[in-house]
């Protein structure tokens, strides 16, 4: 995997629920922030330099699949900014992601569907095509993949999920998520980061992004130093811990 010299590219997050833009704290529903229109967020964060964004159906991974006000944004956002576009979130079947990827998505992420079926992802990626699936390995405190909107945990190793993930050819690379301080703005579990970073490069992953807890330009030192060519941010973003000034080009 690349190593960026600076910093992985930072990418803002916007999660979605009941049509409303959200920033909870380890997905509790709420908790956090509340944040209005979402297309006033996509504007935002086109205007300040953001050339791809991360958006989250909160409803779509509560109940399974995507919903129409998610859809109806990703559409939105594609025809107004051009940017792209990573939907996580409901997608646990091939039509759910071929809907999304016709409504705009240039990126789906998929958790729940692949890690309780793990042929799902070369059936994704053959639907699909190559570098538009992004298997997510979300990790709970327990050191567990977390799946159904972080409510379950999967019997299997991390080492084990991401084995699989990189063996699939043809995804985009694996999004890793520490979902035990989401929205905590407690800084990056430095430890747990560089294991799945070795756990990514060892399997062959061909890119690596990360979610979950940022909270400072040092966090993204030490992706950078990790080799995440991505990272994903929301709260640190919200609350300016984050300037993203100059930071989103």
């Amino acid at each position: 995997m690349p190593c960026p010299l600076s910093r992985p590219r930072l990418v803002p997050s916007i999660d979605v629920a009941g049509c409303e833009a959200v920033k909870l704290v380890r997905g509790v529903p709420g908790t956090g922030l509340r944040l209005g229109d979402p297309r006033r967020l996509v504007a935002l964060w086109h205007t300040l330099g953001a050339r791809t964004l991360h958006i989250v159906d909160l409803d779509g991974a509560a109940r399974g699949k995507p919903s129409s006000c998610v859809l109806d944004l990703v559409k939105w956002a594609k025809r107004e900014t051009g940017v792209t576009i990573q939907l996580g979130g409901g997608l646990r079947t091939i039509e759910a992601l071929e809907e999304a990827h016709s409504a705009g998505a240039d990126r789906l992420v998929v958790a729940s569907a692949w890690l309780r079926r793990p042929e799902f992802l070369e059936e994704a990626v053959a639907a699909l095509g190559p570098g538009i699936v992004v298997p997510a390995v979300e990790e709970s405190w327990e050191a567990l993949p977390a799946t159904s909107a972080w409510r379950a945990r999967e019997p299997m190793t991390l080492a084990e999920a991401v084995k699989l993930a990189a063996g699939t050819r043809g995804i985009w690379g694996i999004f890793y998520t520490q979902v035990f301080h989401e929205g905590e703005l407690r800084g990056v579990d430095i430890h747990r980061a560089a294991r799945l970073a070795r756990l990514a490069r060892e399997a062959g992953a061909p890119r690596l992004a990360y979610s979950g807890g940022i909270a400072s330009p040092r966090d993204l030192e030490l992706l950078a130093a990790l080799g995440y060519d991505e990272a994903v941010a929301g709260m640190a973003l919200y609350t300016w811990r984050l300037n993203p000034l100059g930071m989103l080009e």
